[in-house]
């Protein structure tokens, strides 16, 4: 959304002046675990967290749900890019996620976020991709990873997937409901204000002050989180060149009997897919139908990719030909140029932070960055180089 100068200069000189030690922008998983982990942290500090709709309204209410490390593919393409041993780094932080996610939040509660851990699989997606699939699974057990091959009478047993080579399944993947897991963040948090429905019209700073201004209210503040992933860009051009978003759409069906036990990848069709424990099987993907539309911020299902979904999900499975899609919606996500997220200090600002650019894995990675981020920013604990924003200077957006 754009700002004219009637709407800002108007609400500036109508809107009620607040002061705060910390204000966040993002009502996501980013933006509650980074009030959770100033609370926890820095108790005394006063926050404020705004967001233009409400909790959970963007990508964080409409992913799939996987609490997952990624696929098997996706460790391998890390290996490729950074080497094995960053490639094992950036697992094991998203192994942490999980771990902190479990102790902090969900702790003996897991009914109450839908979360179970499941394992997940990744299908070899041909025959003559197998010796390469026995490769990645024996790197990644010498490594220290858990995991193990599927053989194909398991993966039609466990995850409905017929015709199939074999997979490799990672142990400790889960499953979870995401809009049950922010509200119990949410929950946990004491000490913090929420402004919804408060879109940010502005953003200047001083030496030592930001100010932010909303069409209700202008805020002060000492130091601004903006866990805002794919739509960092719109109050930050200078990323634009960096966190690009990008589309990702889901189907849910009926209620069916119980046939897969978790995550499953196919990433031939940048396809996933799980069951609800009440029985309704989530199909995502096909992105790679239509790459060039999906390259969008516009947030709304197509039907291109909608057709695939569903042409996919009533003939993959030997009990789908005839059943009914329920739900059909989309979100928007942030990539970065090497699909490494973004934590730390915006280049052109002295007090203001952000972590952006999850490139698909917001539920795997956000929890534990929210950490780090709010770690460096308020005790200068350096970021992990593979995600510290400086790694890349920001070109000039045109």
């Amino acid at each position: 959304m754009s700002i004219s100068y009637w709407q800002n200069s108007f609400y500036a000189q109508n809107s009620k002046s607040l002061e705060y030690d910390i204000v966040i922008i993002g009502a996501g998983i980013a933006g509650l675990s980074t009030a959770y982990w100033i609370e926890k942290t820095q108790p005394q500090l006063k926050i404020a967290l705004i967001d233009k709709q409400f909790i959970a309204a963007g990508a964080s209410g409409k992913n799939a749900g996987f609490v997952t490390c990624g696929s098997a593919e996706h460790f391998h393409k890390l290996q490729q890019q950074f080497g094995l041993d960053k490639a094992v780094e950036i697992w094991k932080f998203s192994e942490t996620n999980r771990q902190l996610v479990g102790q902090e939040i969900i702790q003996n509660n897991s009914s109450e976020v839908d979360y179970f851990q499941t394992g997940s699989a990744t299908v070899c997606p041909r025959p003559s991709e197998w010796e390469r699939y026995l490769k990645i699974e024996k790197t990644m057990k010498t490594a220290g990873i858990d995991v193990e091959l599927v053989t194909p009478d398991l993966l039609q047993k466990n995850y409905g997937v017929k015709n199939a080579v074999g997979a490799i399944q990672y142990l400790h993947d889960g499953i979870i409901h995401p809009v049950k897991l922010l509200n119990q963040i949410q929950k946990k948090l004491k000490r913090t204000d929420f402004y919804f429905n408060e879109e940010v019209f502005n953003i200047t700073e001083t030496h030592n002050q930001v100010q932010i201004q909303t069409r209700s209210h202008s805020f002060q503040a000492g130091k601004v989180f903006a866990g805002l992933n794919g739509f960092v860009s719109e109050l930050f051009p200078e990323l634009k060149n960096l966190v690009k978003p990008q589309r990702g759409q889901v189907v849910v069906t009926e209620k069916l009997p119980p046939f897969v036990k978790g995550p499953c990848y196919l990433t031939e069709h940048l396809c996933y897919f799980r069951q609800l424990p009440t029985g309704e099987l989530l199909v995502g993907g096909f992105r790679n139908q239509d790459l060039e539309a999906e390259n969008t911020a516009f947030d709304s299902i197509s039907e291109k990719i909608q057709q695939a979904l569903t042409q996919f999900t009533q003939s993959y499975f030997n009990n789908t030909q005839t059943v009914k899609i329920n739900y059909r919606w989309s979100g928007v996500m942030g990539f970065t140029p090497d699909g490494q997220m973004l934590i730390g200090q915006i280049p052109s600002s002295k007090n203001i932070y952000t972590m952006a650019g999850c490139s698909g894995h917001g539920m795997g990675l956000s929890f534990h960055a929210a950490k780090v981020m709010v770690e460096n920013a308020l005790t200068n604990t350096p970021v992990p180089t593979h995600l510290n924003i400086q790694r890349q200077q920001a070109p000039a957006a045109h």
